[in-house]
């Protein structure tokens, strides 16, 4: 049951897509899109999945967690070389928040993937 809802090939390619998107933004051009890459991962997730809306929301859950934890622990140890240790308590409050807000966009990033899915394959037939 579980390996028929989780596809774990279109997660891999979308965890290193947010990842990807995440340090070429922010480490190499100073900007940071680092919600927007989320959203942008789960669109390709749900669109990849080929399959329900409710399957789509589980795998971008998933999406979030694996690479949400990835890119903040990027983040933590940007800051800890910065020297920022001494405000880690404080910096960890804001990365829950962070963890949060990523599962959230990548599970609607997911549901709009699958959408944009189902109604391409309307359109063709």
């Amino acid at each position: 049951m579980i390996k028929e809802i989780i596809k774990w090939k279109p997660l891999i390619i979308t965890v290193v897509l947010a990842v990807t998107l995440y340090i070429t933004t922010d480490l190499i051009s100073g900007l940071n899109i680092l919600l927007q890459s989320f959203l942008i991962a789960g669109i390709a997730l749900g669109f990849m999945i080929k399959q329900d809306i409710k399957n789509s929301a589980i795998n971008g859950v998933i999406l979030g967690i694996i690479s949400g934890l990835i890119v903040d622990l990027i983040l933590i140890l940007m800051l800890y070389m910065q020297g920022y240790g001494a405000y880690m308590s404080s910096i960890l409050n804001s990365l829950v928040i962070y963890i949060v807000l990523e599962i959230v966009l990548s599970a609607v990033g997911a549901v709009f993937g699958s959408l944009i899915k189902s109604e391409s394959v309307k359109n063709l037939n």
